[in-house]
């Protein structure tokens, strides 16, 4: 069984919260800790919003880069 804990934020709609859990996820039992979150909380800096923004990078995309980084290394 895979431990990782999950974590989300989700708005409270009339009492009522939805989780989506990953498709991968088999646990039959969890625990939930319910934390309001400050809405007043410091807004994120112009970089910290540019990351998340930003497309993500697969596994593979990522060992394809490097191994193309290691290619021109070579013919330095």
């Amino acid at each position: 069984m895979n431990l990782t804990p999950l974590k989300q934020v989700t708005n409270v709609i009339n009492g009522v919260i939805h989780i989506q859990l990953p498709k991968d996820f088999d646990a039959k039992r969890v625990e939930l800790t319910i934390v309001p979150l400050d809405d007043k909380a410091t807004p994120l800096s112009g970089f910290q919003q540019f990351l998340l923004d930003s497309p993500e990078m697969t596994d593979e995309e990522f060992d394809n880069l490097q191994a193309k980084k290691e290619h021109f290394r070579q013919w330095k």
